[in-house]
């Protein structure tokens, strides 16, 4: 980029943006020790170089479950090489923290499942009731298996299809 479009970019456009941003209204709202831990380096790239949404897996996640993932990542890990490939040993690590975190989410969904039947043992009013034993149902199939219900794709918001 030229020198011009730069000047006019760190002139202009940054100045213009600054506090407009999603990102920047989202950082207005979180507490100061997500800051602390985000200033040091606990977790990186928040809507820095991805927009919001950037990680929807393609859709794939709507098809499969984490299990079929983790085979997959089994799969991978069977058939490394490490006597040929010299990058063998950290692909398998990569590979690992993969499953592990396929494990993570698994258990994530599993904890709210309980919560959610906890809060609807203990609940008196019907429709929350079952809206919380549908949870239940949901976190203990999803992100394990792929959902059971609908799988279409999302449509962009506003369109007659949307909802």
């Amino acid at each position: 980029m030229s020198p011009e479009v730069l000047a006019a970019y760190q002139t202009s456009v940054i100045p213009y943006w600054r506090g407009r941003s999603l990102r920047d209204r989202i950082f207005a709202t979180l507490p100061p020790q997500w800051h602390a831990c985000y200033e040091a380096g606990l977790f990186t790239e928040f809507m820095e170089q991805r927009a919001p949404g950037h990680t929807v897996l393609d859709d794939k996640i709507y098809r499969r479950g984490l299990l079929d993932f983790k085979a997959d990542i089994e799969a991978a890990i069977r058939a490394l090489d490490v006597h040929r490939d010299p990058e063998a040993w950290d692909k398998r690590e990569q590979l690992e923290a993969m499953a592990i975190s396929c494990d993570a989410v698994i258990l994530f969904a599993e904890r709210h499942a309980v919560e959610a039947e906890r809060q609807a043992a203990a609940g008196t009013d019907p429709a929350r009731r079952a809206e919380l034993e549908r949870i239940a149902a949901v976190c203990r199939r999803v992100p394990a298996h792929a959902p059971a219900t609908s799988t279409r794709r999302c449509r962009p918001t506003g369109s007659a299809t949307s909802r």
